[in-house]
């Protein structure tokens, strides 16, 4: 199971348009506290309609500061270890059937 990838817990800056990395960048750097974002982030839509880019930005630094994981990224790690679980699960029932070895002392129960 090494070769499973931990599931990364920080926003990846580097994906991100270089507009959008420097509003994000600056909102997680400042001194904002959770109520202030979540007041940005409201004030950032009305009656459906979105008027500035907190509407965005805020989700991406929650995500950052609370450590939520990408879907994508929890969705390939569970993927991962269902196959490690597979191709255990069919090790295990190879050796069960395997009649090659022999063994010399009686089964300890």
């Amino acid at each position: 199971m090494k070769d499973i990838p931990y599931i990364r817990d920080n926003v990846d800056l580097d994906s991100l348009e270089p507009d959008q990395r420097k509003r994000v960048a600056d909102i997680i750097t400042s001194e904002v506290t959770l109520q202030e974002l979540i007041k940005r982030y409201d004030a950032s839509a009305k009656a459906g309609n979105v008027i500035n880019d907190d509407y965005w930005d805020i989700l991406i630094v929650l995500r950052d500061k609370f450590s939520v994981v990408n879907i994508e990224d929890a969705n390939k790690s569970i993927e991962r270890i269902c196959e490690a679980i597979d191709n255990l699960e069919a090790k295990l029932r190879n050796h069960r059937h395997d009649t090659t070895k022999t063994f010399s002392a009686k089964p300890e129960f």
